[in-house]
């Protein structure tokens, strides 16, 4: 299957299961809360619009990735957001990446296709589990607007969850399903960015000199427009560079060059500070 026929499955279901959502807010709202709505009823909904709103389901989407990257021994590195981007303790508004990021590094080698499957895998996981708890514990317990709102918030966070897991490459990067699904099927790319964390685990405590010469430069072949392509270049720079191997630096930061127009801003900065 095509990856354009991918997105459209994709947008398809996006918009099936949104809907669904939307519809299930609402007949939660008309069905089982009392008749007629009092004052609280309404908070409760205009509370549960305005988390939409605010995307508050996608920020614990990306929560999700973070606490499962901490209980793996990961770091926090950044994590993006619609406009805008934290990481480094600065906020700062960037393009709009409306299917989020959380960026975190291992600090130790070994186990890394595991931990980035828990890794990817937190995200969903929290926005499903949580959608399941909430809905479960507002048909079980008896009646309170509070209640109304975890019931509907949870609605919200199913389909959060859901959707992440479709496998599919979108302008704003994979989702976690797809990422899931080329660490399983040892994909090229995901087999790329394991050598690149595992190189980042590396220099956590040590130097580009503990680094295995084969773990960057055995890679397997990926397109140059793609994140973990530039992120093992700038790693095979900065190693030739220790080695002192000038020419083959040369080489490699030229080529870099050349692909400035898909690097981040973040990557252009970094680019801009190397020096030979």
């Amino acid at each position: 299957m095509s990856g354009k026929t991918k997105r459209i499955i994709y947008n398809i279901l996006s918009f099936v299961l949104w809907s669904a959502s939307v519809a299930g807010v609402v007949l939660l709202f008309l069905f089982t809360a009392p008749r007629p709505a009092g004052v609280a009823e309404y908070l409760v909904l205009n509370a549960v619009i305005l988390a939409e709103i605010l995307r508050i389901p996608a920020l614990l989407h990306e929560l999700g990735h973070l606490l499962f990257g901490w209980m793996t021994g990961m770091k926090f590195v950044g994590v993006t957001l619609s406009y805008v981007r934290i990481s480094g303790g600065k906020i700062k508004v960037v393009n709009p990446n409306y299917a989020g990021a959380t960026e975190m590094s291992p600090k130790k080698r070994g186990h890394m296709r595991v931990k980035i499957v828990i890794f990817a895998l937190g995200g969903p996981m929290l926005c499903l589990v949580l959608g399941c708890a909430f809905l479960g514990l507002y048909l079980a317990m008896p009646y309170h607007a509070g209640w109304l709102f975890g019931g509907m918030m949870g609605i919200l966070l199913l389909y959060e969850g859901l959707i992440a897991l479709y496998p599919v490459e979108l302008s704003a990067g994979k989702t976690d399903g797809a990422v899931l699904w080329g660490l399983l099927r040892r994909k090229s790319e995901e087999e790329v960015m394991l050598r690149v964390l595992t190189a980042q685990a590396v220099l956590y405590r040590g130097t580009y000199r503990d680094i295995e010469r084969d773990l960057l430069f055995s890679a397997p072949v990926i397109r140059e427009d793609l994140p973990a392509y530039h992120a093992l270049l700038f790693l095979q720079i900065n190693y030739l560079k220790e080695m002192g191997e000038t020419e083959e630096t040369v080489k490699l930061l030229e080529r870099l060059r050349s692909l400035r127009e898909y690097l981040t801003e973040a990557e252009k900065a970094e680019l801009d500070r190397m020096e030979i």
